[in-house]
Parts: C-alpha cells; structure tokens; sequence
C-alpha cells in the first residue's frame, strides 16, 4: 500500500480550527496516511495580537506545538487540507495564492475547510486553489463539525489511494 501524505495547514487564534485539523488528521490515521500539521503565521501586527491574552496565550502554545508550512510541503502531499476559521480567511488564502500554478500540483487533492461550515468565505480559497490544477473536495455539511472532520480525513486519504492506483494503471 502506498503511503499518503496529507499536509494539514491551518490557521487558527483561539483553538477552534486547530481542533478541526486535528480531527482531520485522526481521520488521515485512522485510514492509514502521515498528517503533517502546519500553523500558519499571523499576519496581523503583534500589538493587536498582544492585545487579546487568549489569542496570545494561543499563539505562544501553537508556536512550540506546530512548525509553519515549508516551500516543498504542497508537492510533497498527496493531500492538501486547508482549515480557517469562518471569520478570517486572510492568512489560508494568502497561502493557497502562493501555491504553484504551473501544474506542478495537478494530481492531487485539496480540502478547504472552515470553522462553522462558514461556505461563504470559502469562495475565494476556492478560486485560488482551481488554479493549481488540484482537484477541490469540499467537505460534506454536518452539524458535528468534529466527526465530520474526522470522517473527511478517511475520505482524503481513500480517494488519494484511489487516485495513486489509477495514475499507476495508466
């Protein structure tokens, strides 16, 4: 069986996509895949962050827990899992825009996913994703965001096999 990676990046102030993520990446374990977190920076200025003590208290824990996402991490996925919050894309789409659009990612997979099922705010990391050339699989609606997320992360991992085994028959 080939070995799946699934890069998990996310964006995340007060823990809440960051437990998505997490519950996509017990997903991607359960069906056998290699999670791989990644914690994007803030973009915001540090006295704005320094103001909020839960968003800080945050910050200092998921700066030791997580690394941010390397230049080779989208090739090295199979799967590319995308997690912000339903009230600040900023941070997610500023790196699904510096994806590459040269085809380079064709052939794999990428999920973006946000907090509360916010769709709306999807739209614009759906479009910058579609240049990539990877094929976008949303996550199905549900009103337990968690089990979903973990049922999701089967999901990726089994269709990523799925893709491998045809582009290997080919």
């Amino acid at each position: 069986m080939d070995p799946i990676n699934v890069v998990i990046a996310f964006y995340s102030r007060y823990g809440g996509a960051e437990k998505l993520a997490l519950n996509i990446g017990l997903g991607v374990l359960q069906a056998k895949g290699t999670p791989r977190f990644r914690r994007l920076a803030d973009l915001a200025p540090p006295s704005v962050i320094d103001a909020d003590e839960t968003w800080k208290t945050n910050l200092r824990r998921m700066k030791i827990e997580y690394v941010a996402p390397r230049p080779g991490d989208p090739k090295l996925a199979d799967v590319l899992v995308l997690v912000t919050p339903g009230d600040e894309t900023t941070e997610i789409l500023h790196f699904a825009e510096s994806l590459a659009t040269d085809g380079s990612l064709a052939e794999r997979i990428v999920a973006p996913i946000a907090e509360a099922n916010a769709e709306m705010c999807l739209h614009p990391i759906y479009a910058a994703v579609a240049r990539t050339g990877m094929t976008i699989v949303p996550i199905l609606p549900s009103a337990e965001a968690v089990d979903a997320c973990r049922l999701h992360g089967t999901r990726l991992v089994n269709m990523a096999r799925a893709l491998k085994a045809a582009a290997g028959s080919a």
